[in-house]
C-alpha cells in the first residue's frame, strides 16, 4: 500500500502565491498541467476529468458521467474520467475503469486534465494538490467541505488571481446546487437568520430515533445504507455541520468565522422522550445549524433544535437537507433536496464541472461584510428554549440567553435529573 508521501507535492515548487513575501520578485508556480476544453467539429467540447480520490463519491462521479453522456453531449460537452489518485491500486473497486489509477499525483495530472474534482476529504493532502491545479488555471470541483470551510477563502482567491473556476456546491447540501447561485446574488445573501438541516445523516438518525429506533440502531441503519461513513464522528458530534454553516456564513460574507467559534451539540444527548416531549408541545427535534446575523443579537447553534409543527423543516424526512435564508423584512428562501449518498453529491458534482468550463469563472465568496466580520457567534443568539427534565418539556416564553439556560440545565443535571435544552424554530 502507498504511504502518504507520493501525494505530496514538493512545497518549493508548488508553493501558493499568498504565502511568499510580500517584496519578492519570484515568478509564479510553474505550470505543469494543460488546461484544454477541445471542440470538435460539432462543436462538442471534450472535458477529461482527473479525480483526487476514488471511493464511493469518485467511482459515482465515473459511473454517473457515463450514464448521463448523451444528455451531456446534448449540454455540448463530452465528459470523460481518464484518470484518478489513490492510495491503493489493487483495492478491488465497482466503479468504471480509468486510463491511469495510480497513487503518484504527478502520473494522474499528465493526462491531458481540463478539470480537477477533488473527494479525496480531509485538508491534507487535499489542500495542496488544489492549489497546485488551480495555480495551473486548471478549474476545480470539490465536495471536501472540510477544506473549504478552513482553506476555502484563500483558494478562492488564487482561482479568482488564475482566472479559473473554484466551485464547491456539493460541500454544503450534497444534491442542492444553491451556492454558486447564491454567491452570485448579494441581496438574498445578505440575511439575518440561516436556518438549516444541512447534514443528512444526523438527519436520517433523528428521525429514525423519533420512530422507536435506539441512537446505535439507528447509526447502524444509516451505515449500512452508505449514509454514514464508518468513523461517523464528524456526523454525530455536529463538526460536519458546523464545517458546512462557516461556508455559508462566509459566503454571506462573515468571512472571520472559524469553524472552532461554532458552538456544537452532541447529538449522542437524545433520546425518544425527547421526540414524544416534543410531540406534545407540537413540534419534533431536528439536528440544525442556526446562525443569527441581527447586529443587535447576533449568535450560531448547531445541534438538536425542537421545530415547531408549521415550520417547513418539521415535514423534511429521510435524509433530506434543506436552507431557510430569511431577510432582515422576514422575507424568507428556502432550498431543500438530497443531502446524503454518492449519487446525489455526484450530480451536482457534474453539473459544477460542466457550469466551471462553460460559465467561466464567477467570483465564489462574497465581499466581506463591514462590520459583519467582527460579529461574534462563539454562542447561540438569546431566543426561546425547548426545556425538558425528567418527563416534563416545556418551552420557554421569555427569550433567554445560553448562559442562562447552561445554568439552569446545570443545576438540574447537579440534582441527578436527566434535563435537555434546545432552541426553538417557530414557524
Amino acid at each position: 500500500m502507498a504511504t502518504l508521501s507520493k501525494f505530496e507535492v514538493r512545497s518549493s515548487k508548488f508553493e501558493l502565491e499568498t504565502n511568499r513575501h510580500p517584496g519578492s520578485t519570484e515568478k509564479t508556480s510553474e505550470v505543469l498541467l494543460p488546461n484544454s476544453h477541445k471542440e470538435d467539429l460539432r462543436g462538442l467540447r471534450t472535458v477529461r476529468i482527473a479525480l483526487l480520490g476514488y471511493g464511493r463519491i469518485g467511482q459515482a462521479v465515473a459511473a454517473l458521467a457515463e450514464v448521463e453522456s448523451e444528455r451531456l453531449t446534448r449540454a455540448g460537452v463530452d465528459l470523460r474520467c481518464v484518470s484518478a489518485l489513490v492510495r491503493d491500486c489493487d483495492k478491488p473497486r465497482q466503479g468504471p475503469r480509468l486510463d491511469v489509477l495510480a497513487d503518484d499525483v504527478d502520473r494522474v495530472l499528465s493526462t491531458d486534465v481540463s478539470v480537477v474534482v477533488e473527494v479525496m476529504g480531509g485538508i491534507e493532502p487535499a489542500r495542496t494538490l488544489v492549489a497546485r491545479a488551480l495555480d495551473a488555471g486548471i478549474p476545480v470541483v470539490t465536495a471536501n467541505k472540510t477544506l473549504v470551510a478552513h482553506h476555502g477563502l484563500e483558494l478562492a482567491a488564487l482561482a479568482a488571481r488564475r482566472r479559473t473556476a473554484f466551485a464547491y456546491d456539493a460541500a454544503v447540501l450534497a444534491g442542492v446546487p444553491f451556492i454558486g447561485s447564491l454567491s452570485r446574488r448579494p441581496l438574498i445573501a445578505a440575511a439575518r437568520r440561516l436556518e438549516g438541516v444541512i447534514n443528512g445523516t444526523s438527519h436520517f438518525i433523528t428521525n429514525a430515533i423519533e420512530a422507536g429506533a435506539s441512537f446505535d440502531d439507528a447509526l447502524a441503519e444509516a451505515t449500512v445504507r452508505g449514509y454514514a461513513e464508518p468513523d461517523s464522528s464528524a456526523d454525530i458530534s455536529g463538526r460536519d455541520a458546523a464545517e458546512k454553516l462557516a461556508i455559508l456564513l462566509h459566503v454571506s460574507g462573515h468571512r472571520g468565522v472559524n469553524v472552532s467559534d461554532l458552538k456544537t451539540t452532541d447529538l449522542s444527548v437524545l433520546a425518544s422522550s425527547d421526540f414524544a416531549d416534543a410531540k406534545r408541545l407540537g413540534g419534533t427535534i431536528k439536528p440544525v445549524a442556526l446562525a443569527s446575523l441581527d447586529p443587535v443579537a447576533p449568535g450560531a447553534w448547531v445541534g438538536p433544535a425542537f421545530v415547531a409543527s408549521g415550520h417547513p423543516f418539521a415535514r423534511l424526512g429521510g435524509v433530506t437537507n434543506a436552507l431557510r435564508l430569511i431577510g432582515a423584512s422576514g422575507r424568507d428562501v428556502l432550498f431543500a433536496g438530497p443531502g446524503a449518498g454518492p449519487e446525489a453529491t455526484a450530480i451536482t458534482i457534474l453539473d459544477d464541472v460542466v457550469e466551471a468550463v462553460t460559465s467561466g469563472a464567477p467570483e465564489t465568496f462574497a465581499v466581506a461584510g463591514g462590520a459583519a466580520d467582527e460579529q461574534s457567534l462563539d454562542e447561540p443568539a438569546p431566543g426561546r428554549w425547548f426545556f425538558a427534565t425528567e418527563g416534563q418539556p416545556a418551552l420557554l416564553t421569555v427569550p433567554s440567553s445560553w448562559r442562562a439556560i447552561r445554568q439552569l440545565v446545570s443545576h438540574r443535571k447537579s440534582q441527578g435529573h436527566r434535563t435537555v435544552a434546545f432552541p426553538v424554530l417557530d414557524s
